[in-house]
């Protein structure tokens, strides 16, 4: 998501925002809310980002005053405003609202972020996942190199929807210059020592199966920034993990195609040093092994 507008274009939207915030009442947000429907983009494959900057850049100038509706936006469960559905504009709404406020004002940073780890969870609405990681983005940016401690204890978590997120917003090349070389490298090492301990069963699972596709990604857009995490991908090449070790063959791929071009050989000959030997597929042993014959 790109910088935020500084307000709604539509002055009758933010007529009813401001009738919303000055009668507190649920009754009240109808108005706003039926303007917020139509001009949402869904239900549709096009959400309007542009609605969605303004809301929040509305939640950082006006601070505490949105936080009931943040509240009462996120309250809509996928019972109520399912994927696809135009209610689900709310509580893609609610989280760029809790990121804002998170971003804007480090007082309320906190409870904001656990806001945000519980809608990164989400199983069905990927919008709300995707709008979390946008917004780990600006928190980063506003926090600095200290945000890495946020993002290390996410990504370590045993709910890889959280790793999901982290390593989506480690896309970002602004998130990536607010944290630093230190931060970065501490990052992605903790993103892929998540993926190698993921037990065999919890592997089949979606929410693993996505993280595995977004670490595709990760590790050689962040070796192209900082050219220190090579060092770390090196150390992960010597682990037998199927998933890590495809993920790091994927990002050798990768750093060939761009400008990092240099670091993608060394990372090659360390996964080819740690490969084991197959087994022969026709006999089922070692090559160079005997097999045991009859007496």
């Amino acid at each position: 998501m790109k910088a935020p507008r500084d307000t709604f274009r539509d002055e009758a939207l933010t007529a009813a925002l401001e009738q919303a915030l000055a009668s507190g009442r649920p009754e009240s947000r109808a108005p706003l809310y039926d303007r917020l429907r139509r001009a949402s983009g869904l239900p549709g494959v096009r959400l309007n980002v542009g609605i969605v900057q303004a809301f929040a850049a509305e939640c950082a100038r006006r601070g505490a005053e949105m936080d009931k509706l943040i509240a009462a936006m996120l309250a809509l469960h996928e019972d109520v405003a399912p994927y696809g559905h135009v209610d689900e504009i709310f509580p893609i709404l609610g989280v760029a609202g809790a990121g804002a406020r998170a971003a804007a004002d480090e007082k309320v940073r906190r409870p904001f972020l656990e806001t945000l780890e519980e809608a990164a969870c989400e199983r069905t609405r990927f919008r709300i996942r995707d709008m979390v990681a946008t917004m780990l983005v600006q928190i980063g940016v506003a926090a600095g190199p200290s945000f890495a401690e946020v993002l290390l204890r996410w990504a370590s978590d045993d709910q890889p929807f959280l790793a999901l997120a982290v390593a989506q917003a480690m896309y970002e090349d602004e998130l990536l210059a607010a944290l630093g070389s230190e931060g970065v490298c501490a990052v992605v090492d903790a993103l892929l020592g998540r993926v190698d301990r993921e037990h065999r069963a919890g592997r089949r699972h979606d929410a693993f199966r996505r993280l595995c596709r977004v670490m595709e990604k990760t590790p050689s857009i962040a070796a192209v920034r900082y050219p220190a995490v090579a060092v770390v991908l090196d150390k992960w090449a010597a682990r037998e993990d199927e998933d890590v070790r495809e993920i790091l063959g994927l990002t050798v791929e990768k750093l060939r195609k761009g400008r990092a071009q240099p670091l993608a050989q060394p990372l090659a000959d360390a996964l080819v040093k740690s490969t084991k030997p197959l087994r022969d597929p026709r006999h089922g042993r070692l090559p160079g092994k005997r097999g045991r014959g009859k007496h």
